[in-house]
């Protein structure tokens, strides 16, 4: 249970595709440094993996954000877009599970789960292709780290076009940071839809 974005892709990404999708990421990597968003490899340590085979990341679990234990289980207001200034009070209520925020928070911990995109899908017991795609997906607990999570969807999206699909429990307000971003620094990224 908590806040996720999932995609469904094909086995194999064409070499010279993955690497445009993960030289635009890099591109953005000094963006997320000037909004504090703190990316690291996969288990919240060390710096992320983004190279011609394989795009994995985490926030990063010593960020420095000051301990917040009442952020349990978060979940984005309706209207919620931005990240949090380290100490600010984003809670804007609750849901059935845990606190709303307003903002992209951490409880002390910017890390949740890995995002990992490789560009060849290794088949595993629950990662069995459907109607030739396979499934994959990210809890950020909207983390700061979520923004970067979306934004490597929108690239990914803006290269695939139809080979991937891309949802999420969020719905287009939690999107919008990520979609600005691509199209101020990389050019696209408004025309971005989550598929149905």
């Amino acid at each position: 249970m908590g806040y996720t974005h999932y995609w469904y892709c094909h086995k194999e990404i064409e070499p010279q595709t993955f690497s445009r999708i993960a030289r635009d990421l890099r591109c953005l990597l000094p963006v997320f440094k000037n909004l504090n968003i703190q990316l690291a490899g996969g288990e919240g340590d060390g710096e992320p993996e983004i190279d011609d085979e394989i795009i994995c990341f985490n926030g990063s679990r010593h960020c420095g954000h000051p301990k917040d234990t009442s952020i349990v289980i978060p979940w984005p207001a309706k209207d919620a877009t931005g990240i949090a200034v380290p100490g600010e009070d984003v809670r804007s209520g609750s849901w059935p599970a845990g606190v709303l925020l307003q903002k992209r928070a951490c409880d002390g911990d910017c890390s949740y789960e890995t995002f990992c995109l490789p560009r060849v899908f290794t088949d595993s017991e629950w990662q069995k292709p459907e109607n030739g795609l396979y499934f994959d997906f990210c809890k950020t607990a909207f983390r700061p780290y979520d923004m970067a999570v979306t934004a490597c969807l929108v690239i990914a999206k803006h290269y695939l076009q139809d080979k991937i699909v891309v949802r999420s429990d969020g719905d287009d307000d939690q999107w919008q940071d990520a979609k600005w971003l691509c199209q101020i620094e990389l050019g696209y990224g408004l025309d971005f839809h989550l598929d149905p």
